[in-house]
């Protein structure tokens, strides 16, 4: 069983903090991507060209995606949600309190 409506409101809370959220299903853009599985919500961050360490030499991709787990942590903690950050992706599930 699902909740169908958690992805729904996940992605209107973080587009209220301020980010640009896009569908994982649509494999397109960069940015916050958001995707159901299960009960869960999983959120994940592709990174833009400008901002991939492949491209960019002085790119501390490790120190951005610390910076934006936490503050995603803080935003959907705050909103009512358990959010479970991935130290070691840049992914991160989320579920109903």
């Amino acid at each position: 069983m699902t909740d169908e409506t958690l992805f729904t409101d996940v992605c209107q809370t973080l587009a209220r903090a301020g980010f640009d959220v896009t569908s994982a299903q649509s494999g397109e853009g960069t940015g916050l991507r958001v995707r159901q599985e299960g009960d869960f919500v999983v959120v994940s961050w592709v990174p833009s060209s400008e901002l991939d360490p492949a491209n960019r030499q002085d790119a501390e991709y490790d120190g951005i995606r610390a910076a934006l787990r936490q503050a995603l942590t803080e935003i959907l903690t705050q909103a009512g949600y358990v959010a479970q950050p991935n130290e070691d992706s840049s992914e991160g599930w989320v579920s109903r309190a």
